[in-house]
């Protein structure tokens, strides 16, 4: 199931557990009952494997200076 602009409006729950993570809800019944899907969005992948963006020194330590824009975007 693709979920894109529209994931950004849908609830997000944190379970711990056997089924720890951020999920999604992506429909609620009259009697409460949730349907959720795992949160597969940048965010969620980041927190769950305790990623930083890298800071410009890094990322240039890495691939090298960057330069001033181009003006192609």
């Amino acid at each position: 199931m693709k979920l894109m602009a529209a994931e950004e409006q849908l609830v997000h729950v944190t379970l711990t557990g056997d089924r720890a993570g951020d999920y999604l809800v992506i429909d609620e019944s009259p009697d409460g009952e949730l349907t959720l899907v795992p949160d597969t969005s940048i965010a969620a992948i980041s927190r769950r494997h305790n990623l930083t963006p890298a800071t410009l020194a890094e990322f240039e330590a890495e691939y090298g200076p960057v330069g001033p824009p181009d003006g192609e975007g």
